[in-house]
């Protein structure tokens, strides 16, 4: 086919138009394509003169058949459509106007006929009919809508712009023509001469319907009252271009609901809420409150389902909502007040019940969470008050973790893990762990943890695998996020690692530095680098003994007459490890410093020891070694016995029994200046010794005027056997007030809180001192939980230090560079 010279203005979307009407010449089947060349002429798309009252009298009767759906072939079909576009282009005026015009009234008139139908159909029969009638309608408008497709985009786009691009700035104020496209015209009819006629009886059917689904007794064309209802949201349909898949709904936008809303939702609403307004009221009169959550669940699940059979889904939230406003929230107190009961009784079935209805509801549940706070901290406080016996750490780990164990369960099964409900255990468990017992100032879970944690980590630990071992291990670290003062448990944690990486008494390393990922991830890498350089200590203290022992077996032959025991040297850095030398690692004593201040070294052990210094200090110039005697431990065998024991000891204690090796018997005064150590110090040296019956004394109470003797028949179930630290205070839980109080942790949480607030301030430059306060909490609630006047202590220093300075503004502070 020759496209037409003569082409008048388009745009594009009556090219495509254009394109699809091609599309459809052509689209015919192969029986009814034998064209002739007089039919080819007839398609053709040059404008012509149209007699238009002959073409309408042919193309009226065609509209009124869509309409009615009735048969139509292909080629009759694509006739019309020729009709159509040969109106709309006819020169030399086109009488796209005229066309539109007597469609409207085509549409009107049948529309009224339809309507006098509806009215002669008997009322218990309205529903039904009328939808019949709106189902071939709605499906007539659609075809016709195509049918009139360049008629819409020639004709009616063209009407409705109205320069509103050329006057954009005036659109608010032009007026847009009152034309619709064909299938928009045509439901529109449809609503205004039909439908608002047939109004009150059609909503009240439907009502009643819906009533009756309410009740139990199901409409028997379901389907139908459904079908009636969308109708509503239909009739407002702007885009015929995209036709819903079989069974579902329209999706239509906010703004073409109105009629639905006005026609049908909102008589529903006031219905629905009369109805469980008055069903909820005899409902708490006869059933118990437990009962009564039970039956409001099965009504707002049936109501849910109903909403989506009948409405459309804008209408589904509305009608949820209301249910619960009507049937939980006007009666919420009632709830809140068997609430104390259900906690305090653990009826987990109720406390399920009640959450899923109080949830939606706006601060429904926050009694609920007090409620369950309050009880999982009263819980707590039983399980770990009283504690006694010898292992009270591991009574108060266990203790809590059953408490955890027990309340996140529910709050994963009862509470479907509510934010709410997990703060609210935060807290709970945060106040159980950091309880302070009548008297104390400070609370004692972290040297209990620390505690718990060294006990699992001993090589004493018995029966527990790997698995078994990180997950106790896991569930330390549960219990250590609530610890608040978490720099105590790192002090007590860093000791008694210490202890255990230098009498080599860990289970295995592997599961040291599992605990110190375990804490990293909890507190972040610098609350553990100094945890981490401890390991890196030792490892390199290995490589550097192992050196030592092939220098030593090099020099021997050069050196004869010299003996060099066997040792093992562990190099710490003094920065990374809680060891001051000459204290002990017990405690902090400065008495004890004085007792062994001229403390001598045992002769067997000084060639080593120099040789060790003297090949240290070769290989790292400028680094000073200071010996840490209280730590150190040696092997001594017992050669005048019958048996040849061998005793490990401190070297404090093996300075002591190597005054024996030439004499039986001494006093503790000459045993003191022998060796160097003096006062209560010594005393409770030679009473370790005393203990295992290496040494006897005759005297009940040990004074420095006593004689100590050499047992020279002691026995022991062992041949190897150590012998106890002394020990400067028993090692009591009481010991957590002392560590806590002690200058170092005092001045770690000052150089900590000035750190802060010096990053804080050189990022923000200038901060209010409310804001900084608040900065200051969030940055330091990983290690300690500090309080005001610490705060505004730290600030008052840094201002003097010039760190930062106040502004001229009232309460507020600048950074200085």
């Amino acid at each position: 086919m020759q496209l037409p010279r003569y082409v008048h203005e388009v745009s594009i979307d009556e090219l495509l138009v254009l394109f699809r009407a091609l599309l459809h010449l052509f689209d015919i089947e192969a029986e009814e394509r034998r064209l002739t060349f007089t039919e080819a002429a007839m398609y053709s798309l040059k404008p012509k003169v149209v007699d238009f009252d002959t073409v309408w009298v042919q193309l009226r009767p065609a509209i009124i058949d869509i309409l009615n759906l009735k048969p139509m072939s292909n080629v009759h079909w694509h006739h019309k459509f020729s009709d159509v576009y040969d109106i709309c282009v006819s020169i030399p005026t086109p009488l796209s106007e005229r066309l539109y015009g007597e469609v409207k009234a085509c549409i009107m008139q049948h529309v009224k006929e339809k309507r006098q139908q509806i009215n002669e159909v008997d009322p218990d029969r309205l529903i039904q009919e009328y939808n019949k009638m709106w189902e071939v309608f709605h499906e007539g408008a659609i075809f016709i809508h195509r049918l009139f497709g360049y008629l819409n985009k020639q004709f009616v786009k063209q009407k409705r712009c109205t320069d509103l691009d050329n006057f954009a700035q005036y659109a608010a104020f032009l007026q847009i023509p009152d034309v619709k496209e064909i299938g928009c015209l045509a439901l529109e009819i449809w609503k205004e001469e039909l439908v608002k006629g047939i109004l009150p009886q059609l909503v009240q059917f439907l009502l009643v319907s819906i009533d009756s689904d309410r009740k139990g007794n199901f409409p028997q064309e379901a389907n139908v009252v459904s079908s009636v209802i969308n109708s509503f949201v239909k009739m407002e349909e702007t885009d015929f271009d995209v036709v819903p898949e079989t069974g579902t709904k329209p999706k239509a936008r906010e703004s073409i609901t109105a009629f639905y809303v006005e026609s049908i939702e909102k008589p529903l609403l006031l219905d629905t809420e009369t109805y469980y307004s008055t069903l909820a009221q005899r409902m708490l009169s006869e059933l118990s409150c437990s009962q009564y959550m039970e039956q409001v669940i099965v009504l707002l699940e049936q109501e849910e389902l109903r909403a989506k059979k009948y409405l459309h889904e804008s209408s589904v939230s509305k009608i949820i909502s209301l249910c619960q406003r009507v049937m939980i929230k006007a009666h919420k107190d009632k709830l809140h007040s068997v609430c104390h009961a259900l906690i305090t009784n653990e009826e987990n079935k109720d406390l399920r019940n009640m959450y899923r209805l109080l949830k939606p509801i706006q601060a429904g549940l926050s009694v609920m969470v007090k409620e369950f706070e309050e009880y999982v901290k009263k819980k707590g406080l039983e399980a770990v008050s009283g504690l006694t016996g010898e292992n009270v750490p591991q009574q108060f780990v266990e203790n809590v973790l059953k408490v955890y164990n027990k309340f996140n369960d529910m709050k994963t099964v009862v509470f479907m893990e509510d934010g709410e409900f997990s703060s609210g255990l935060d807290k709970a468990l945060q106040g159980v762990v950091n309880s302070k017992e009548f008297g104390q100032t400070v609370p004692k879970a972290s040297e209990r943890l620390a505690r718990y944690t060294d006990s699992l980590l001993k090589k004493s630990t018995k029966g527990l695998s790997e698995s078994d071992l990180e997950t106790k291990l896991g569930n330390a670290i549960v219990i250590f996020r609530y610890i608040e003062d978490k720099d105590i448990f790192q002090k007590f944690y860093s000791k008694m690692l210490a202890n255990r990486l230098i009498a080599s008494t860990s289970v295995s390393m592997d599961a040291e530095e599992v605990m110190i990922n375990k804490l990293k991830q909890a507190c972040g890498y610098e609350f553990t680098s100094k945890l981490s350089r401890m390991f890196t200590d030792i490892g390199l203290s290995q490589e550097l003994s192992s050196t030592f022992d092939k220098h030593i077996a090099e020099i021997k032959s050069s050196r004869p007459g010299t003996k060099f025991v066997p040792t093992q040297a562990l190099v710490l850095q003094a920065g990374s490890w809680p060891l001051n030398a000459p204290q002990l690692s017990t405690n902090t004593n400065q008495q004890t410093a004085l007792d062994v201040a001229d403390f001598h070294l045992p002769y067997v052990l000084l060639p080593v020891i120099q040789e060790f210094e003297t090949f240290y200090t070769g290989k790292h110039n400028g680094r000073k070694l200071t010996w840490l005697y209280n730590m150190s431990q040696g092997d001594v065998r017992l050669t005048y016995l019958d048996k040849q024991y061998v005793a490990q000891m401190y070297v404090y204690q093996m300075a002591a029994v190597l005054c024996f090796e030439r004499r039986d018997a001494i006093s503790v005064k000459d045993i003191g200046e022998e060796i160097g150590v003096s006062g209560d110090y010594l005393l409770k040296t030679l009473r370790t010794i005393l203990d295992v019956s290496i040494l006897t004394c005759d005297d009940q109470a040990l004074t420095t005027d006593s004689i100590v003797r050499l047992n020279m028949s002691m026995t022991a179930r062992r041949m190897k056997f150590r012998l106890q630290a002394p020990q400067v205070n028993k090692v009591v839980e009481k010991e957590q007030e002392s560590v806590a109080n002690t200058f170092q942790v005092t001045q770690d949480r000052k150089y900590y809180m000035e750190c802060a607030i010096v990053r804080i301030m050189k990022t923000r430059k200038v901060l209010k001192h409310n804001a900084l306060v608040t900065e200051i909490m969030d940055q330091t609630k990983g290690r300690f939980t500090p309080d005001v006047p610490f705060i505004k202590k730290s600030i008052e220093d840094l201002i003097e230090k010039m760190y930062i300075q106040r502004t001229d503004q009232n309460d507020e502070y600048q950074y200085l560079a």
